[in-house]
């Protein structure tokens, strides 16, 4: 059918909803015009045939471009004998072709290939979205996914060095730069890896041109894992890489996690990473009429990024899973504010609490209604008034720690006897330095602030179930934090985990403490802590799709809340400002707490 939205525009919601229609759809591969390359008799050409059942191998490439500089006989086509004769393929390579034997040789027996311009008749629309849809089975059904790395050629003393596993300096380099190929920064190539049950990489031989050397993935994950811990340029995949059990894989299967694969990676139509993040989440969804950008200039992506955001919140919604609505208070969510979506998320690279969520641990079920349509998100859940606010700002350098709070700046000593588990993570660092701020404040402010610091303390402290307000710690904390730190972090990992999100880099931390209507006290930080007006006088809204039955380690240990404009607009629509993400949830026992809004 005809679409109807303008794709370079900014879509507004009605045009969002309408980009984002379609059906599931529950073929097989059988189903399909699916088709795999197979030796021919002679064994030196592939001729494309229909699949019946046979085993195969999928490739996962970069496709030629201008942009794109291969190495040596990775620009030499093979042939391709086609229902309409033989063709030369530049896509299909003859390092693809050598690749492929080698892989033969290594397991012992033949298998088809599969490989996606050719397998899939590009001149076809609808063939086209119809194998799209099914990916993850086409990938999940291979017996393995050669990776092809056609612009990378390694030496003999490289090869040898990437089966060592040793780090030093030169290892390091040799990782950094296996993993500037091409194929590491593309959507298309990660959503592949993702789907894959098995992977093995190839590159180019530098000592014998025309070689086509295979690398087990596991040993190339391996030293990238390792060599992270020199080089944090070297890019950090999400699991799982391949080789992945099932249920692993299924069990972080969200659209946080799914779209964090792709979003922030190249794609020649950014709106093929829709497709892409359906396929996996193994949702085969046939759109009716995807929108589509190719050849867009760079003025234009932005505003498709824009896009592609609204279109995965609104498909998250309508397939009742709700992690975007965790993963909202994300600094510089570009989607802060803007009219229709403020409510909405952009994923936040490495945040599990998002990319783990699972409707058993939430509200899920005191929200049966919950919707978007072209009037906003329909939600329910519980709200509060903030009467007062503090903002605090915590800055880590070579000296120590300081801290602002609102208008106070002061330094902050360290305590003695602090266990060396404290300071040998990142997490535990993070924490420990929050206790002593905290700490500090309470020795240094008044007394409204010294509250604030000693329920903020409790909560991390206590039991985890902050879904009430814990008592102020008493008493003298410094003696009490020196008990704490000189223990090993064990029980206070997981709190430490999920506290990453008060951070905005290594060096700096941010986060507000308010007091809300109902008498509660909460930590909260997001990019609604940074409006220039504050939090004071403003609502906090917490769905309950996004409200933890019981707060527990392992990461269920932070609640997210819409901060929303105190006065409603017109027809009862409440604007969504900001998000944030905090210990503690907001009282149901106060009048007017439950409320079904609608956010825009």
């Amino acid at each position: 059918m005809a679409h109807t939205v303008n794709p370079l525009g900014s879509f507004s919601i009605s045009e969002c909803i309408e980009a984002c229609a379609g059906a599931e759809d529950h073929g097989q591969l059988e189903d399909r015009p699916f088709r795999v390359l197979a030796s021919t008799a002679a064994g030196a050409l592939y001729e494309l045939v229909s699949y019946t059942g046979q085993p195969y191998v999928a490739i996962s490439y970069c496709w030629p471009s201008h942009d794109f500089e291969r190495i040596g006989v990775s620009n030499h086509p093979s042939q391709i004998v086609t229902p309409g004769g033989v063709i030369q393929s530049d896509h299909f390579s003859q390092f693809m072709a050598r690749a492929i034997e080698v892989h033969r040789a290594a397991i012992g027996f033949s298998a088809a290939v599969w490989i996606d311009t050719h397998c899939i008749n590009q001149s076809d629309e609808e063939e086209k979205m119809a194998q799209v849809a099914i990916l993850h089975r086409i990938y999940a059904h291979a017996q393995t996914t050669l990776i092809m790395l056609e612009d990378i050629a390694l030496t003999a003393d490289e090869q040898r060095a990437l089966k060592r596993f040793r780090i030093s300096q030169e290892t390091v380099a040799l990782v950094r730069r296996v993993t500037s190929a091409r194929w590491f920064t593309r959507a298309w190539c990660s959503q592949e890896l993702v789907l894959s049950a098995r992977t093995v990489f190839f590159v180019h031989d530098a000592s014998n041109p025309g070689n086509a050397i295979l690398v087990p993935a596991e040993s190339l994950w391996h030293l990238m894992d390792a060599a992270r811990n020199y080089d944090r340029s070297i890019p950090l995949f999400n699991v799982p890489r391949g080789g992945i059990s099932t249920t692993l894989r299924l069990f972080t299967k969200t659209m946080a996690y799914a779209l964090s694969i792709v979003y922030y990676l190249g794609c020649s139509d950014e709106y093929d990473k829709i497709s892409l993040v359906c396929n996996i989440l193994r949702f085969t969804y046939r759109f009716g009429a995807r929108p589509s950008a190719f050849g867009l200039d760079s003025g234009s992506l932005p505003v498709i990024r824009l896009n592609v955001l609204k279109m995965a919140n609104v498909i998250a919604i309508g397939r009742r899973e709700y992690s975007m609505l965790l993963a909202n208070h994300g600094p510089g969510n570009p989607l802060q504010g803007q009219t229709g979506f403020g409510w909405a998320g952009v994923p936040v690279p490495g945040d599990r609490i998002s990319e783990l969520w699972a409707a058993k641990d939430y509200e899920v079920d005191l929200d049966r209604d919950i919707l978007v349509n072209d009037t906003g998100l329909l939600v329910r859940g519980i709200l509060a008034q903030i009467l007062q606010g503090h903002t605090w700002v915590v800055h880590r350098d070579a000296v120590g720690l300081r801290v602002t709070v609102d208008t106070q700046t002061w330094s902050v000593s360290p305590i003695l006897m602090v266990h060396s588990s404290w300071t040998s993570a990142g997490d535990a660092q993070a924490l420990h330095d929050l206790f002593l701020v905290l700490t500090t404040a309470a020795e240094h402010a008044g007394s409204d602030i010294e509250l604030h610091a000693r329920v903020a303390i409790a909560y991390l402290l206590a039991e985890p179930d902050y879904r009430y307000q814990p008592a102020p710690i008493p008493g003298d904390l410094r003696t009490l934090l020196r008990d704490v730190l000189g223990e090993p972090v064990g029980w206070l990992r997981d709190i430490a985990s999920a506290m990453k999100f008060i951070w905005r880099d290594e060096e700096r931390a941010s986060f507000c403490t308010v007091l809300l209507s109902e008498g509660s006290i909460l930590l909260v930080s997001g990019n609604a802590t940074d409006l220039p007006d504050g939090l004071s006088g403003k609502t906090l809204f917490q769905p309950f799709v996004a409200r933890p039955k019981l707060f527990s380690t392992p990461m269920v240990l932070t609640a997210n809340s819409m901060v929303l404009e105190s006065l409603p607009l017109p027809e009862e629509t409440h604007k969504c400002v900001g998000c944030v993400r905090g210990l503690g949830m907001i009282s149901e026992a106060h009048l007017g707490a439950e409320q079904q809004l609608r956010i825009i």
